[in-house]
């Protein structure tokens, strides 16, 4: 999935923001100033992804036009669809991160080679091939 603006991926899915429950208003630090945002990040019943359905990972609060804010609960694809990158150098896809990764073990020598899922499954599908052969 893509990465995608919170808003554009509410209005691709046309969520109705008066099904959304009523969240607190912005205080600073969400984790810390605010009991009502440590309890439901805490939460052991989990909702629906808000787009999909799915059972959320993730919450947070989003101020939605005409609504205020609102809880806003996506599942593992929905919530990284939103993340951006922490700098704006940092790669917005795996194969960029692994990338990176081999660029700067190179750089200092390291005899490392970090493989993604997908490289290790084709490493594994040619170490069978040559076992059976």
């Amino acid at each position: 999935m893509d990465l995608i603006d919170v808003e554009d991926l509410l209005r691709l899915h046309a969520v109705d923001g008066a099904h959304l429950d009523p969240a607190p208003p912005e205080t600073g630090d969400r984790l810390t100033d605010d009991p009502q945002v440590r309890a439901r990040y805490r939460a052991d019943a989990w909702r629906p992804c808000c787009i999909c359905g799915i059972d959320y990972r993730t919450s947070r609060v989003i101020d939605f036009p005409g609504y205020g804010p609102r809880w806003m609960d996506l599942c593992r694809d929905h919530s990284l669809a939103v993340r951006k990158p922490a700098l704006p150098t940092m790669p917005a896809t795996v194969e960029g991160a692994f990338a990176d990764i081999r660029e700067v073990a190179a750089t200092f020598g390291l005899t490392m080679l970090p493989v993604s899922h997908e490289e290790w499954r084709e490493i594994g599908r040619r170490a069978r091939l040559r076992r059976d052969q």
